[in-house]
């Protein structure tokens, strides 16, 4: 979780405002846009942006009605987030980019492709799925991340979330990676109400129907221990997509961008070079 980062951008793309970080370097060899998962924020990418952010203009954004973007008190669909990342991309000057996308970011990046295929260079998908009826649910661990307690500080819920939705162990061993987890989810965290919104949300995204259609070079990432995105989503998006390179991390879990940081970086910064 290395690299500080300065205070938010802004963004308007016309109905609304959303908050950006972005790193970038003198001669940028293309753009990267970073998609964040269920329940998180921008500051979960603060282990790839500086790395990318040598190479690339590398931006994340807070979804709508998360952190420090503009909120709302009406539903969303997928369909509608992936909407507001076209309208970033073209309001930044940013397309066409690399999208990377974890969990329901990476529901949002496909949602991205089939709406905008103009907009996206690649596709990275991690811990991710189709939606609709090829989508394997979770395992009891991962039903119990969804149902979050709201009773505790926000970061003890990241702690107690996280602890059972990556590999066994893995916040006790990487204490210095489970503080950065809590300091995140202590920024702007949600309320129940903003929660319950962005799960819907995750409801409406079935894109199982589209993925022989996809022609834009995608990198599929999966931890085979995700109990929450099972591993079986993963080989669905890797045997359905046309050309999809795939990635398996043993022994991970949701997170394989905090996991297996290291490897991830690298394997993505290969793959974007690549394309």
């Amino acid at each position: 979780m290395s690299g500080q980062l300065p205070e938010p951008r802004f963004c308007n793309i016309g109905t609304r405002t959303l908050a950006y970080d972005e790193i970038r370097p003198e001669h940028p060899q293309g753009n990267v846009l970073f998609l964040t998962g269920l329940g998180s924020n921008r500051l979960g990418w603060r282990g790839q942006l500086p790395v990318f952010g040598e190479k690339y203009r590398a931006l994340a954004i807070d979804h709508r009605d998360t952190g420090d973007s503009d909120l709302t008190d009406a539903d969303y669909s997928t369909a509608d987030q992936a909407d507001d990342a076209a309208a970033f991309l073209r309001a930044m000057n940013a397309a066409p980019a690399h999208i990377v996308g974890i969990s329901m970011g990476g529901f949002i990046a496909l949602n991205l492709a089939v709406r905008w295929p103009e907009l996206v260079q690649s596709l990275t998908l991690v811990s991710t799925s189709a939606g609709g009826a090829s989508h394997v649910k979770p395992d009891e661990a991962g039903l119990e991340v969804l149902r979050p307690d709201f009773t505790l500080s926000p970061g003890e819920r990241a702690r107690r979330s996280y602890g059972l939705m990556m590999a066994p162990g893995f916040m006790d061993a990487n204490p210095k990676a489970a503080a950065a987890i809590a300091a995140n989810a202590g920024y702007r965290p949600l309320t129940p109400e903003r929660y319950a919104r962005q799960f819907r949300s995750t409801r409406t995204h079935d894109v199982t129907g589209e993925l022989e259609k996809l022609l834009v070079p995608t990198l599929v990432v999966h931890g085979d221990a995700d109990p929450l995105v099972r591993y079986e989503n993963g080989q669905h998006l890797a045997a359905h997509i046309p050309g999809a390179e795939f990635i398996t991390y043993s022994g991970t879990g949701h997170i394989p961008t905090a996991e297996r940081a290291e490897e991830f970086n690298r394997a993505v910064l290969g793959f974007l070079a690549r394309h």
